[in-house]
């Protein structure tokens, strides 16, 4: 199952990228998100019409919630590893208030059932983020 949807995820950025040739890579990625979570809550092309502008919204709080998470780079001093820590549990805070906060905006678009589910969806899609931007990172992919 897993790798069926990182499959979908590729081939939706593949196919969102021949359809605009243009966009930017963040364009790109963002439709995908999107179509991975029409995909896996089901969602009609009504639904996805209604949705996609409350996501992309949402998608951009969130950016500005979480703001440089590069900064969690490792701590010389004490005081500094506890500044970054508070740092990061405000930033996962205001994460936190704007899931809250948009929880009713998407209730007017999703099911019950699909709302409940595209928390869910959504965490696993970052998290999948993450890992495939710290491999990124990895020594190997500097060779």
């Amino acid at each position: 199952m897993r790798h069926t949807l990182l499959a979908l995820l590729a081939c939706l950025v593949a196919v969102s990228g021949a359809a605009q040739r243009h966009g930017s890579f963040s364009e790109r990625l963002f439709n995908a998100k999107v179509g991975e979570i029409a995909y896996r809550l089901t969602l009609t092309d009504e639904q996805v019409a209604k949705f996609r502008p409350i996501y992309e919204q949402y998608n951009k709080d969130m950016i500005a919630a979480w703001g440089d998470d590069e900064a969690d780079a490792a701590a010389k001093t004490s005081a500094e590893a506890a500044e970054r820590v508070k740092q990061r549990m405000e930033r996962q805070q205001r994460a936190q208030s704007i899931r809250i906060a948009y929880t009713d905006r998407f209730a007017t678009v999703l099911t019950p059932g699909q709302l409940q589910r595209f928390y869910r969806v959504e965490s696993d899609i970052q998290r999948r983020l993450r890992q495939r931007k710290s491999a990124g990172r990895s020594p190997r992919s500097r060779r």
